[in-house]
C-alpha cells in the first residue's frame, strides 16, 4: 500500500496514520510539499485507515484543522496493490 499525500498548505503540517484505532505512525508534509508512506496489506489488511491532517494551532498546541480520509482496507490472502492520492486540506 502507498499513501502520496500532495499538500497545498502554506504552513507544515501532519498527517497522523491511524489504523484499527491504534496510531502507527505520522507523516511530515512541508508547506506546498508532498510525502509518501508505505505500508503493506499484512500490516493493515482488515481494519480502517484514518489519515487526519492538524497542524499547530493556537499557542502551538496541536488541533485538527480539518482534512481526514476514512477507508476499509480489505484482506487480500493472494498480494494485492492499492495507491492513494489524497488532497487533505481545510474545506
Amino acid at each position: 500500500m502507498a499513501a502520496r499525500a500532495p499538500g497545498p498548505d502554506t504552513e507544515d503540517v501532519t498527517v497522523n496514520i491511524i489504523s484499527g484505532g491504534e496510531q502507527i505512525d505520522e507523516v511530515d508534509v512541508a508547506a506546498s510539499g508532498t510525502a509518501t508512506w508505505t505500508s503493506n496489506n499484512t500490516a493493515l489488511g482488515g481494519k480502517t485507515l484514518y489519515l487526519d491532517r492538524w497542524h499547530p494551532g493556537v499557542l502551538g498546541l496541536p488541533g485538527t484543522v480539518g482534512g481526514s480520509l476514512l477507508l476499509w482496507v480489505p484482506k487480500a490472502s493472494e498480494g494485492g496493490h492499492l495507491e492513494i492520492e489524497a488532497k487533505l486540506n481545510v474545506s
